[in-house]
């Protein structure tokens, strides 16, 4: 599997739950306690999805949602939060969240939130690299119709 998961939390204890829970998985879990952490372990190594809470020391879970995905658009960024809103939810999925999930957590809601965003993402990265095979395919398929085309013209 070796998907790669940040855990963005406060709370020492949230933060080796969900690296335990994860890590069960298979999944390689790097955790971090605010924002300003996040931002500088994502400049050394990539991850594919983050779980960010949205209450942080040093900025709001939804300012480093826009961080995370100027910077970063591939990785999946998912909110968790204890203060549950449809304010806070609105505002996390209009500022880049893929999801939204709730403390405390349902264990096999989360990971089945988790493997649901890794499949989609890598079914779409698959889906691009058909498609840009087909794409070559046919380059190659017209390339050699013109090279006869253009032959069969210059030798009348």
């Amino acid at each position: 599997m070796n998907e790669s998961i940040l855990v963005v939390d406060d709370d020492a204890n949230v933060r080796k739950m969900l690296s335990s829970i994860l890590s069960d998985e298979g999944y390689i879990v790097e955790t971090v306690e605010n924002g300003r952490q996040a931002i500088k372990v994502c400049e050394k190594e990539y991850f594919d999805l983050a779980l960010i809470d949205i209450e942080l020391p040093d900025m709001k879970g939804t300012e480093l949602l826009i961080e995370l995905k100027n910077k970063w658009p591939k990785m999946i960024r998912i909110i968790i939060t204890g203060s549950p809103t449809l304010d806070n939810a609105i505002k996390a999925l209009n500022r880049g969240a893929s999801g939204y999930v709730l403390k405390p957590f349902n264990v096999e809601e989360l990971l089945r939130m988790v493997r649901k965003h890794l499949d989609e993402r890598a079914a779409e990265s698959f889906r691009v690299f058909a498609e840009k095979s087909k794409m070559e395919q046919r380059d190659a398929e017209f390339s050699e119709q013109f090279k006869k085309a253009k032959g069969s013209l210059f030798s009348h």
